[in-house]
C-alpha cells in the first residue's frame, strides 16, 4: 500500500480547498493549466490529473471554448460535526488530537526533513507572508504548512493520518484563527511570525525548538478559546 501523497492529490486537494473557502467562486475560471503547472511546479499531465479528479467530485466542469470552470461551491467535509462552529467542547477534542500529533510531527520534521521539504515550507512560508491582508487565503496556507510539516517528518503513517483530518484541520484552522484574532489576543503578523518561527526551527534541525514552538501555538489557541467560554 502506497502512503505517499502523489503531486496531482496535493494540487487537487489545494484547489479543493481554495474552492471550498469561496475565493473562486461558482462560474469562475480557473487559472489555465499551464499557469497553475508553473505556480506548483509540476508538469501539465499532473494538473490535468487534478482538474480530472475536481471534476469527478462535481466540483468543477470544462466549457465550450476551453478553461475549467467552478460548477458549485463545494462538498461539507464529512469528517467534521455539522455542531463544530457552535461547540467549544468539540473544537477542543480536534485541537486536542491535533496537539497529539503536531507536536511530535515538528519534533520529528526537524530531525528528518530533506532540503526538498525545508524548499516547500520556505515556498508556504513566502505565500504566507504575501496572503498576510487576506485571512481567508492564509486560512489555506496555514492548512498547506501544517501537512507538509507532517511531510517532513518523513514518517508516511504520520502523514497519512494527517491527510485524512485535514478537512477536519482547515475547519477548526478557520474558527481559531477567528477566535485568536477577534479575541484581541494576536495579529496576523504575529500569527505569520510564530509560523516562520516553526520553519526555521525546521530547517536549522532544532527539534525541541520546534516542538516547543508548535506547543506554544496550540497553548495559544486553546488559551483565546478558554476565553470566549
Amino acid at each position: 500500500m502506497n502512503l505517499q501523497k502523489k503531486n496531482y492529490e496535493i494540487i487537487t486537494d489545494e484547489l479543493r480547498r481554495i474552492i471550498e473557502a469561496g475565493l473562486i467562486k461558482p462560474g469562475e475560471k480557473l487559472d489555465t493549466i499551464d499557469r497553475l503547472a508553473a505556480q506548483y511546479r509540476v508538469g501539465r499531465s499532473t494538473v490535468r490529473e487534478a482538474l480530472s479528479h475536481l471534476k469527478a467530485l462535481d466540483l468543477v466542469e470544462s466549457r465550450q471554448g476551453g478553461g475549467t470552470y467552478v460548477k458549485k461551491p463545494g462538498l461539507e467535509p464529512p469528517a467534521m460535526p455539522e455542531s463544530l462552529q457552535n461547540s467549544n467542547t468539540e473544537l477542543s477534542q480536534v485541537l486536542q488530537v491535533r496537539k497529539i500529533l503536531e507536536v511530535g510531527a515538528a519534533e520529528l520534521a526537524a530531525k528528518h526533513r530533506t532540503a526538498e521539504d525545508v524548499e516547500n515550507l520556505s515556498k508556504i512560508i513566502g505565500q504566507m507572508r504575501n496572503a498576510a491582508n487576506s485571512e481567508e487565503i492564509s486560512r489555506i496556507y496555514d492548512t498547506n504548512f501544517h501537512l507538509a510539516i507532517a511531510k517532513a517528518t518523513g514518517n508516511a503513517i504520520l502523514e497519512t493520518m494527517m491527510i485524512h483530518i485535514s478537512e477536519a484541520m482547515f475547519r477548526t484552522i478557520e474558527i481559531s484563527r477567528k477566535l485568536w484574532l477577534y479575541s484581541g489576543k494576536d495579529t496576523a503578523g504575529k500569527l505569520f511570525e510564530e509560523h516562520k518561527k516553526l520553519f526555521e526551527a525546521i530547517r536549522d534541525r532544532d527539534p525541541n525548538l520546534a516542538a516547543a514552538t508548535m506547543a506554544k501555538h496550540f497553548a495559544q489557541v486553546e488559551n483565546a478559546l478558554l476565553s470566549v467560554k
